[in-house]
């Protein structure tokens, strides 16, 4: 009897595990804005990048970014000039997500000016979600402003 019961808390933990993966990869599926944006320097002082930018260029608050189920990518800046809506319209074309684990990894081929990234996410109820980038664990990608991590947390629409 023991050992039927052992057997049946282990389905049910790995069927829970498998849930939830499926889950939170069904979780980034839709349609989201940046809801802020933190820089977090190697001295560990922090920095709204977000707001930054919304100073010189307001209609960055209403960038909507799209991840399909088929692991593509988009974002629409409709509020913005037609000559940035066609730039950030192609920024993410040829861009790819995927999860594994509690990680988001962003590829794209040789055309996208996105490279290859490896995000941790979580997620804060079903309308949030943050992308946590540390530099040390993406050396390819530049670090001009020798960061440690970025937090990057989005709100479902």
């Amino acid at each position: 009897m023991k050992k039927i019961n052992r057997l049946y808390i282990l389905l049910l933990i790995i069927a829970f595990l498998g849930t939830t993966a499926c889950a939170d990869g069904q979780a980034v599926v839709g349609s989201w804005k940046k809801k802020d944006e933190i820089l977090t320097k190697q001295n560990g002082k922090t920095v709204s990048t977000l707001a930054m930018m919304l100073k010189n260029m307001p209609c960055f608050a209403n960038i909507v970014y799209t991840f399909s189920g088929d692991g593509k990518m988009s974002e629409q800046a409709k509020d913005c000039t037609v000559a940035l809506q066609k730039q950030i319209a192609t920024q993410l074309q040829g861009a790819h997500w995927k999860m594994a684990g509690n990680k988001i990894i962003i590829d794209a081929d040789a055309t996208s000016p996105v490279k290859h990234a490896e995000y941790h996410i979580e997620f804060v109820g079903s309308n949030e979600m943050r992308w946590t980038f540390i530099y040390a664990e993406n050396p390819d990608v530049p670090n001009i402003t020798r960061a440690k991590q970025m937090q990057t947390t989005y709100t479902r629409l």
